[in-house]
């Protein structure tokens, strides 16, 4: 058991995440540095120390802190799952591969750096250490909960934008293809790596791209099949 996992870890440790991981990182980050600020207010400091941990906290970089615990997990997540990151399925499957990278672990650890480095009294920073488990279970399992409904909101809008722009494709309408391609492109940027959703929404940009070089619909089916290769 122990020989599997050291080559699990060898194996993670050699792997490079292409840069559409970028967005998980990113917004595992962001929650770890949200739910140790929101984590700490709802503990109790006495002699008003609470303020004074605010301060010191917002100093430190905690979303750096969390991207580096997040990068780690996901390494170790996909050597365990055999996944490739160009290959997501599911917001599900991702946050799997995380867990399985042991996310929580790897915050826990972070998190002690961070409170060694706080300029407060000692009696603040064991608090905060007692309070690690509201922080990284409760606190953060609501961030990460946040992260998955606005990843899901928009892989529902991509999903819409995509039947808007076959519509506008099929009646020339150009007005609502340069209003949505726009909105689209975005969308399609801050989506997790889900493979089925970012191919479907590079399809389509792909398909305004040459329908603004070639001035109307009539494209053949080598040409959309390109597009969808390209995605």
């Amino acid at each position: 058991m122990a020989g599997e996992l050291a080559l699990t870890l060898n194996q993670a440790k050699d792997l490079t995440l292409p840069d559409n991981s970028k967005n998980i990182i990113t917004n595992i980050g962001s929650a770890f540095s949200n739910a140790v600020l929101k984590g700490a207010d709802k503990l109790s400091f006495p002699n008003n120390l609470g303020e004074l941990v605010k301060e010191n906290l917002s100093k430190i970089d905690l979303g750096e802190i969390g991207e580096k615990a997040a990068e780690g997990a996901l390494k170790v997540g996909l050597s365990k799952l055999g996944v490739n990151s160009n290959t997501f399925s599911s917001i599900k499957q991702i946050f799997e591969a995380v867990k399985e990278g042991d996310l929580k672990k790897g915050l826990s650890s972070g998190l002690n750096v961070a409170i060694e480095i706080l300029k407060v009294p000692q009696v603040a920073k064991t608090i905060l250490k007692e309070g690690k488990d509201l922080i990284l279970e409760q606190t953060l399992g609501d961030e990460l909960n946040n992260i998955m409904k606005k990843q899901q909101n928009t892989i529902s809008r991509i999903n819409k934008k995509c039947i808007q722009m076959e519509e506008a494709f099929n009646t020339n309408d150009t007005k609502t293809l340069d209003r949505v391609y726009k909105t689209l492109k975005s969308d399609v940027e801050k989506v997790m790596p889900i493979r089925d959703v970012i191919e479907k929404g590079n399809s389509m940009l792909n398909r305004y791209e040459l329908f603004k070089s070639k001035g109307d619909n009539n494209f053949t089916e080598t040409e959309l099949e390109l597009c969808k290769k390209l995605a």
